[in-house]
């Protein structure tokens, strides 16, 4: 017996929401008011100390005066009040979307008053991007990478058994969310590249980015990853070139102040350090794949030799995926 979502075998009870930041929202405020041990450290995470918020309502999706929605309040009469604004990708509220929601405080009139932002962007890309405060109200980054930790910190902690369940499905729900398990994934994110010039008159090529400069850029969310591989594999003229690991990367807006070569872009992109590319054995086809489309597949599929196209590599990880290998 397997329970099928959109295609996809579920691993916790929170997505049976979705994997869209709502779900990962929905899943924060109800282990919220499941854990008292989850509330204590997220209320240290929020207010730099120790903060106790038991006396509490936790809204979802409140609809307020200015039209808008907030994800999560948490609100805790007089002593304090908290307005979160959740992102799934590196993204982090703008401050006119912050002031927006800045009335929703002053009019609960509490002693502590904070507007939250909770997004896959690390404290210091979130530092550059948020203003310290708003109106007044202290601005509060925390990654869910961040939240995740909390989460298994709490579950430590935790006795009950119901408790220590939905912690567990938390930290499980929020793996779509963070990079933690980055530099130990064997999972390969492969591409395809082009041989065109990347603007037009500029003869230097896609190509030329990975193999001359051992680099690779992509934009944030929006069908592409939230959280840097830690590896990838580059694919052109019918087959697999190369894996390279992900070295280091970087977040940058525009691509062509970092290289005149590349495109000038508004929005952030990953932009990787390659490591020295690892080849197959033998020819590895792209086999049963759109042209651009992008796949994972577990790294040794790829370079042991043993499937003879990346298609099939890629249907030997989701079977592994779904079996729990």
């Amino acid at each position: 017996m397997a329970l099928i979502i959109r295609g996809a075998k579920p691993t916790n009870v929170f997505q049976l929401t979705g994997v869209d930041e709502n779900s990962a929202t929905y899943a924060l405020g109800w282990v919220l008011e499941q854990s008292s041990h989850f509330r204590i450290l997220v209320g240290e995470a929020i207010f730099g100390r120790r903060f106790n918020m038991e006396v509490s309502l936790i809204s979802l999706q409140k609809h307020g005066d200015d039209g808008g929605f907030t994800d999560i309040e948490i609100n805790g009469g007089s002593k304090f009040h908290c307005v979160v604004e959740a992102k799934r990708s590196w993204d982090v509220p703008t401050e006119a979307q912050l002031l927006r929601y800045r009335p929703r405080l002053a009019l609960s009139g509490a002693k502590h008053q904070r507007l939250v932002s909770i997004s896959s962007a690390d404290a210091s890309f979130a530092k550059r991007r948020l203003p310290k405060s708003v109106d007044g109200a202290k601005v509060v980054h925390i990654s869910w990478l961040a939240i995740q930790h909390i989460a298994r910190a709490a579950h430590a902690l935790a006795s009950k058994f119901e408790e220590k369940m939905w912690l567990r499905q938390l930290v499980e729900h929020l793996k779509g969310f963070v990079a933690m398990e980055r530099i130990t994934d064997n999972n390969v994110y492969v591409v395809s590249i082009s041989r065109d010039p990347i603007t037009p008159g500029d003869p230097y090529t896609w190509i030329e980015v990975v193999e001359r400069e051992q680099r690779y850029f992509h934009p944030i969310g929006g069908g592409w990853p939230n959280q840097p591989p830690n590896y990838v594999g580059f694919r052109y003229g019918g087959k697999l070139q190369a894996v390279h690991h992900v070295e280091t990367f970087e977040v940058v807006g525009d691509l062509s102040k970092m290289n005149r070569h590349w495109p000038k872009t508004e929005k952030d992109n990953f932009v990787y350090k390659l490591g020295p590319a690892m080849r197959p054995p033998t020819e590895v086809r792209t086999g049963n794949i759109f042209r651009n489309g992008r796949v994972y597949c577990a790294i040794d599929t790829l370079l042991s030799g043993v499937f003879p196209t990346i298609s099939a590599a890629r249907d030997e990880t989701k079977r592994r995926i779904e079996l729990g290998e």
